[in-house]
């Protein structure tokens, strides 16, 4: 069977996807990505690419000169309708390449993520069947892809496509009590499978085992696309207020500037990456700023969460987590070491994300998933 990837520009997009296509490979089935952007997060994962959209800056295509909201990621919330139009344009500018690509490798199969309008396009274009990838709350709402396939009409009127895939299913990698606090609830056809979380490989610093006796740990990461943008300043009054607490702080860069906070404290850690999955194996709190993926990780991982939004889609998350009860939300300009005491000692809230971690262990497991993919293009 051949597995064509088309997903949405961005590690946060590309990455979840990596480990169905390695349980593909891993079973002798073959993978091919068709996206654009950080295509990087596909090829050091050793996964072939083909890059649909060479050279195009996607920051003018998410924002237009002429659009109304100038930070529709961290802005106000601009509403599931705004998105919709959002990734509708980001999908159209991926529509040629990604026909191309599909015209000359011929997939049995397209997986796309619920943002990426141009899979199942080319799915239906073929013929082949398309299988939907949410990667957590911010892209699970039924209904989303919906509303970016109803976007795209004019592009689906342009190349005559009038019927959909022959089969269309929906993964689902958020437990059952995630997914029911989202709009729409729960949908019964939708295939259940394991989270696993990816952020790459690397060498592990010597730091990271620890042992008994040692400070309690809380991470700290705004992701890569808050970080770059300067978000990550947003987090020197909290690091101004949390050099008596006897707990260590590890945060992650991402890309961002540290000059930006100032002089920080003893009990900061500073890293530039380091596998988010792999950091909070050893941590007993995660500071964010609501990005799906932390989210997700964080989840699996059992590992209470504070959220400080900004706004728009990563106020799903936080509310997900605050409606679950696996984590509070705060304001960054407020938070202190009492939200840290509280994140540490909570044990409701503590309780509550072991519970949702083993709800997220008995889930089938990725490989489970592949005789039935393949059975979709029997």
């Amino acid at each position: 069977m051949r597995a064509l990837f088309v997903t949405s520009p961005g590690l946060s997009h590309i990455l979840p996807t990596v480990p169905l296509a390695h349980a593909l490979r891993a079973a002798g089935h073959q993978v091919l990505y068709a996206t654009g952007g950080d295509i990087h997060g596909a090829t050091e994962a050793g996964l072939c690419v083909v890059d649909v959209t060479p050279g195009l800056d996607y920051a003018k295509v998410f924002i237009p000169e002429d659009s109304e909201v100038s930070d529709p990621m961290h802005g106000e919330d601009v509403g599931v309708d705004f998105l919709a139009q959002m990734f509708a344009r980001v999908s159209t500018v991926a529509v040629e390449g990604a026909r191309k690509v599909a015209a000359s490798w011929r997939p049995d199969l397209v997986v796309h993520t619920p943002t990426q309008g141009a899979g199942p396009l080319v799915a239906a274009e073929l013929g082949v069947p398309a299988v939907e990838l949410p990667l957590g709350p911010a892209d699970g709402e039924q209904g989303l892809a919906a509303l970016i396939r109803q976007a795209m009409a004019g592009e689906y009127e342009r190349l005559g496509v009038t019927g959909r895939p022959p089969a269309s299913v929906r993964l689902m990698p958020m437990p059952p009590s995630i997914e029911a606090l989202l709009p729409g609830g729960r949908s019964p056809g939708d295939w259940p499978v394991r989270y696993v979380p990816y952020n790459g490989g690397g060498v592990l610093p010597d730091w990271l085992p620890r042992t008994d006796g040692d400070r309690r740990r809380i991470a700290v990461t705004l992701g890569a696309i808050d970080a770059r943008w300067g978000g990550i300043a947003r987090l020197a009054p909290l690091f101004s207020r949390i050099g008596a607490m006897n707990a260590e702080f590890v945060l992650t860069l991402g890309g961002g500037d540290v000059s930006l906070l100032g002089e920080l404290p003893d009990n900061v850690r500073v890293v530039e990456w380091i596998p988010l999955g792999v950091l909070l194996e050893t941590c007993d709190g995660l500071i964010h700023h609501g990005g799906t993926g932390t989210m997700m990780t964080a989840l699996v991982n059992g590992v209470p969460q504070c959220v400080i939004p900004q706004g728009s889609y990563q106020n799903i998350a936080s509310d997900v987590v605050v409606a679950r009860g696996i984590g509070f939300r705060a304001e960054g300009s407020e938070l202190g070491a009492d939200d840290c005491v509280r994140l540490l000692e909570d044990e409701a809230i503590h309780k509550t994300a072991k519970v949702v971690q083993d709800e997220a262990g008995v889930m089938p497991p990725v490989s489970d998933l592949v005789p039935r993919l393949a059975g979709l293009t029997a």
